[in-house]
């Protein structure tokens, strides 16, 4: 399942070209997502997923996790995929230590934790990283053409919410390296101000910069407070911030909800209700509470 035709693909400054790529796809169809320290698949993981499988529809999805198995309703859904004749993506649940060290320094954090396993998946693979709360709005097929393809806003830090990278990408190897000056006590430094500050700006060739379009910004306002129906034409992914939704949206009123289900939102009047009805159910429109 995976293609290896490229494995050993080096790159340097006179045959990687990031601004135009290649002329044919150099990163394997993976759609990689982690999961550590919780057994049970959430509905906004299961709503990334799904966008991942109707929009993008990769050959393969491999949940990289520290558990054996997964488990609750939404893990189910996943399993029901997997046995449909008519999705072709096949997933996969991939066991994987959790980090604790990263060269002999301990990792103060699981979302630290997080931050290295990616990487290391990356660098072993390849592929197409997506947080779990990543939505994707369309294909994500040409970035393939890049040693790495990263969404990075103006004036802004990289986003590290959306990867994709050859397993032998140049900044993927200088990133890792760059864990030898990790700072446990702070959140983003390693992450995304160093790799930003120390590699990036210096050597902008290093990646195909995507500014926008990955929506890794804040786009909190626009998911949750309005409906903008320009979305599909603006995205390629969006960053749903559902870690930061408690406290950037308040959950009194109107439409607020704590949590989202598959119930709740085929009523939700909002940006995200039109994509995860989408994803879930493969409609945009309000919907009734009964309907199936």
């Amino acid at each position: 399942m995976i293609d290896d035709e490229f494995d050993q693909l080096e790159f340097d400054s006179i045959n990687s070209n990031n601004v135009t790529g290649f002329n044919q796809y150099i990163i394997p169809d993976i759609v990689h997502y982690i999961q550590l320290d919780n057994p049970f698949l959430d509905f906004i993981t299961l709503i990334s997923i799904m966008s991942a499988v109707r929009h993008h529809k990769p050959k393969l999805i491999i949940i990289h996790s520290d558990r054996k198995k997964l488990r609750g309703k939404y893990w189910e859904k996943i399993i029901e995929m997997n046995s449909s004749d008519t999705i072709k993506t096949k997933i996969y649940l991939n066991k994987i230590p959790r980090p604790k060290y990263i060269f002999d320094r301990k990792l103060s954090s699981i979302y630290h934790a997080s931050d290295i396993a990616r990487l290391r998946v990356l660098r072993k693979y390849g592929g197409i990283y997506l947080d779990n709360d990543v939505y994707v709005v369309k294909p994500l097929h040409e970035f393939r053409r890049y040693e790495f393809v990263i969404g990075w806003p103006e004036n802004q830090y990289l986003g590290t919410q959306v990867l994709i990278c050859h397993k032998n990408a140049r900044f993927l190897h200088r990133w890792y390296e760059s864990y030898h000056n990790y700072k446990a006590d702070l959140w983003y430094y390693n992450a995304g101000e160093f790799p930003t500050k120390h590699i990036l700006e210096p050597s902008p060739d290093l990646v195909h910069r995507v500014r926008n379009e990955f929506g890794v910004d804040n786009l909190i306002q626009m998911l949750y407070n309005r409906m903008n129906q320009q979305w599909q034409l603006q995205y390629y992914t969006i960053h749903l911030l559902e870690r930061h939704r408690s406290y950037l949206i308040p959950t009194k009123g109107e439409d607020r909800y704590r949590y989202f289900n598959e119930y709740n939102i085929r009523t939700y009047n909002r940006t995200f209700g039109e994509m995860a009805r989408l994803a879930y159910f493969g409609t945009k429109k309000i919907m009734d509470l009964n309907e199936k």
